[in-house]
């Protein structure tokens, strides 16, 4: 359930992508704190996370150049230095994590199980760091997971129960402010419908062969019906960003929320035949004025499960 917050990259600035970089390799630093293992935790969703959280509390995002031991030959490259935002971001990543694997487990792939223990440690250290946010995960999928054991056919049940998941999650980031909380409550609803209804999309297949929950196969909807969920999670999730104020990072953000989204559900709809999303943020350079290819693009690679 993860990988689908993502910038489009031919729209992306220079700039941009090298500040995404420098979140991405951050937050997998901030993870090592978590015990070695936790790294293997690190999501595009969790950078998108990142970025977002860090404009709107205004934490002050310090680059430094450093080296990564999985990329010897890459060099060193800006890299954002920890901070309370990464260390939550970070905390949260590595929580997700075990009940993904739980719940791999569970959907008929046990061998997921066998990764738990890389992770105790880390998972752990989140839950006494982060107690709030802990009880908010472990009770918000207690409940999703009910939902899904008496397979409810309701197809807004489920994203709907996660979007709230998700928007629990960001307001308990620390040095948010009462007003700040929620519009980002509302962000996360939609952001939250929208990975699950990827997510469930996404594995239409591979769940019916499984017999696992999941609400295309169970409401006994197509595509036209995924494609409008997925409009209607982008477009609702893009009215509530636009009435954050954003001390940082706004184009970046403006490219993941305008045109990554879409892109996103796009290519997971195999949408080839489709247009690009049309370019809406100021001075965003030509398809062909992307920034040169790094050894390492974290946002052009695909993202494994957990």
């Amino acid at each position: 359930m993860f990988g689908y917050i993502v910038p489009y990259m031919p729209e992306l600035k220079g700039s941009d992508h090298e500040l995404y970089q420098a979140y991405y390799c951050g937050l997998c630093r901030s993870l090592g704190k978590y015990g070695l293992g936790s790294k293997m935790t690190l999501t595009y969703d969790a950078t998108f996370a990142l970025a977002l959280l860090t404009a709107v509390t205004g934490e002050k995002t310090e680059l430094e150049p450093r080296g990564c031991a999985a990329h010897p030959v890459r060099g060193r490259i800006p890299t954002a230095r920890p901070n309370a935002v990464s260390d939550y971001c970070a905390a949260v990543c590595v929580l997700l994590a075990r009940y993904k694997l739980m719940d791999d487990a569970r959907d008929g792939r046990p061998v997921r199980r066998a990764a738990l223990p890389v992770i105790h440690r880390g998972v752990k250290a989140a839950e006494r760091k982060y107690p709030e946010a802990a009880e908010t995960l472990s009770s918000g999928l207690a409940v999703l997971g009910e939902l899904e054991e008496r397979r409810e056919c309701d197809a807004d049940a489920a994203p709907m129960l996660f979007g709230e998941l998700l928007g629990k999650l960001l307001i308990c980031c620390p040095g948010l402010t009462e007003a700040q909380k929620p519009i980002l409550m509302e962000l996360g609803r939609r952001l939250g419908g929208f990975i699950y209804v990827m997510d469930a999309w996404d594995d239409m297949e591979e769940d019916k062969k499984r017999k696992s929950y999941n609400i295309f196969n169970l409401a006994g909807l197509g595509e036209d019906a995924a494609r409008a969920m997925m409009d209607m999670y982008i477009n609702s999730a893009q009215l509530a960003y636009d009435l954050l104020d954003l001390s940082g990072g706004k184009t970046l953000l403006d490219n993941i929320m305008y045109l990554g989204l879409a892109a996103k559900a796009a290519e997971v709809l195999k949408d080839t035949d489709e247009e690009p999303p049309e370019c809406p943020l100021e001075d965003a350079p030509a398809a062909g004025e992307q920034a040169p290819d790094d050894t390492h693009d974290p946002a052009g690679e695909k993202e494994e499960d957990a």
